[in-house]
């Protein structure tokens, strides 16, 4: 397998390989143990001296082409009292008498191609003298033997999509019963990993070669455990169907890594599994009517995978009745924006430490969840789509209901066909309350209310601080009545007042102003909001707010000019224009001309 065709198998893709090495064990070649335990290494190697060894390839089957070269064979016997011609008769004419060992063997499955008809090779090796050797390729060919025995051997499978999966310490047992069931179970290694195999199934009958095999079938190793009990259809593609089929996975991104794909440690796609009807071949793996768990979510509905030459494709139905999103996000992180990306792409935040997610597959999928949640926190309920095309998610939210109240839709978007990634969203919220929405790192809360909010952003970046600081776009916000600003306006003029003013807030944010109408519009550029259209009024009193808030650096430089409503007969409640400037949780306050703007530049500091 070249590197490129290795970094492009994600997950689901080698499970399809290793179903797709299933199905040639179980279909064509036949390889497993006797009903028992698996085989120890030191079963007995052709005691009796019948062991040739295979100097060229011998073909067991032509279509998919099946062919045993290296290594030795053997017929193990012969039985007592019986000579060493009678054990090769019993193979060939009586059949299913016969114990054969294949020791140190390579087995080659070609699924992509038929080769020379295994008569051929039974003839090639009996005018070279090994009489021994066409009667054993006779006996594999035709399924007639008693048992037979793979020791310290290795199978290769060429799959059509023109890759090679090589099973390798390949220690197996096959054997028929009286009622024609064959029975297999032993233990082999996939990259590096052993896995134990247990398969039964009845051949079809010779004069009903194309009918379907009732296979029953497991894998368990360490990541990975799986198991059905359905119909192997004739064709070369060997499809299975299975009504009960279970798939379990200890951690997605460990059992990638096993694979061949580049996926990163970090938070969620851990425990996976699936349950329901399964239709499987080499190309596609699908599970319908099914339920699934990934992280501790269960779901229901479809899912399928489908290889294709450049990368998997996933298509699938999920309805979630809880959803947690608790798994996939470290606490600690303050930004959605980067919460989100850092998932979705499968960074390691800060730096570009691996290939994204994105680019490893292709998907269209439909999530729907009656209960979002984070930990303890109730979300809402949602109805998402998700496309991946080429390296680009294209996100939508059909349907957002808040428990805290409020409705929502919007668009978003991740292209990480670039050097770094790039996103975008849009979205527009109906009566949300402002007092849930994400804050400034700390100081007062500037907003409480119920409202509507406006975003039509796009940033990019490797890290959170570069999302931040190339956020661009617009925001809008308007609460019609019944707001709160999170300081107190009253308390302004004798904060700048006082002999020794208040380091930061001071009694400015012990309490709050209530407003009964705001309207505010920004414009963000290079992470910076600037103040457009910034309006309020409190009581008799109109506000305004010009200037620029640092996203990044949560620093302010804002002017808020306090004058008596149109309209509105004087008050005795305090007017002027006051400049907040500084770290949000600390700034300096003092006075300002009204309606005059803050700087064009945003403060230096820093508030760490």
């Amino acid at each position: 397998m070249t590197a490129r065709a290795d970094k492009r198998r994600p997950l689901v893709a080698a499970i399809l390989s290793i179903a797709a090495i299933g199905a040639a064990l179980v279909a064509p070649v036949v390889i497993g143990a006797r009903r028992g335990e698996p085989i120890p290494g030191s079963t007995v190697r052709a005691a009796s001296g019948e062991t040739v060894s295979i100097t060229k390839p011998m073909t067991l089957f032509s279509s998919p082409a099946v062919t045993l070269s290296e290594g030795t064979v053997a017929l193990v016997g012969p039985g007592a009292g019986e000579s060493r011609v009678g054990a090769v008769l019993r193979a060939l004419v009586l059949g299913g008498g016969a114990d054969i060992v294949l020791d140190r063997t390579k087995l080659t499955v070609d699924r992509t191609s038929a080769t020379t008809a295994p008569q051929q090779a039974i003839d090639a090796a009996s005018e070279t003298g090994h009489e021994v050797l066409g009667s054993i390729v006779s006996a594999l060919s035709n399924f007639k033997f008693r048992s037979l025995a793979l020791l310290d051997s290795t199978i290769v499978l060429n799959t059509v999509q023109g890759t090679a999966e090589t099973l390798s310490n390949v220690n197996v047992e096959v054997a028929t019963d009286r009622h024609g069931v064959v029975t297999a179970k032993g233990r082999i290694e996939y990259r590096s990993e052993p896995l134990d195999i247990d398969i039964a199934f009845t051949p079809p009958p010779e004069k009903a070669a194309d009918a379907p095999v009732h296979v029953r079938a497991s894998i368990k190793g360490n990541h990975i455990l799986a198991s059905f009990n359905g119909r192997i259809a004739p064709g070369d593609r060997g499809q299975i169907s299975a009504q009960n089929a279970e798939l379990s996975i200890s951690d997605l991104r460990s059992a990638a890594r096993w694979l061949g794909a580049d996926w990163p440690v970090g938070p969620g796609l851990g425990a996976f599994s699936a349950k329901g009807h399964l239709t499987l071949d080499d190309r596609s793996i699908a599970f319908e009517h099914a339920q699934f768990a990934l992280d501790g979510n269960s779901a229901t509905g479809a899912l399928a995978v489908t290889l294709k030459p450049e990368r998997p494709s996933i298509e699938g139905t999920l309805a979630f009745a809880t959803f947690d999103l608790a798994p996939y996000f470290a606490p600690s992180r303050p930004y959605a924006l980067a919460l989100a990306s850092d998932w979705l792409s499968g960074l390691k935040v800060p730096g570009f430490a691996a290939p994204s997610l994105l680019r490893e597959i292709d998907a269209d999928v439909r999530i729907s969840a009656g209960n979002v949640v984070s930990g303890s926190d109730r979300l809402g309920r949602c109805a998402a789509s998700l496309s991946v095309k080429n390296g680009k998610l294209y996100g939508e939210i059909a349907e957002l209901d808040l428990e805290q109240g409020g409705t929502g839709e919007g668009q978003f978007t991740v292209d990480m066909t670039g050097d770094e990634a790039a996103y975008t969203v849009r979205a527009h919220l109906d009566d949300i309350d402002f007092g849930t929405l994400a804050s400034l790192r700390a100081g007062p809360a500037v907003l409480d209310g119920t409202g509507d909010l406006t975003l039509d952003l796009n940033a990019h970046g490797t890290s959170e601080g570069d999302i931040a600081r190339s956020l661009a776009g617009t925001v809008s916000l308007d609460i019609p009545d019944s707001g709160r600003l999170g300081i107190d306006l009253d308390v302004l003029p004798k904060a700048i007042d006082a002999k020794t003013p208040p380091e930061g807030w001071g009694p400015v944010a012990a309490g709050t102003t209530a407003v009964n109408q705001l309207n505010a519009r920004f414009t963000a550029a290079n992470g910076v909001l600037t103040a457009g259209q910034v309006k309020a009024q409190a009581g008799d009193r109109a506000v305004d707010v010009t200037g620029t808030i640092d996203i990044d650096k949560s620093v302010v430089d804002l002017v808020l000019s306090i004058a008596n409503a149109p309209g509105a007969a004087s008050t005795a409640k305090p007017i002027g224009a006051f400049k907040v400037q500084g770290p949000w949780s600390a700034p300096s306050v003092t006075a300002a001309e009204p309606g005059k703007a803050a700087r064009s530049t945003v403060s230096a500091s820093d508030p760490g």
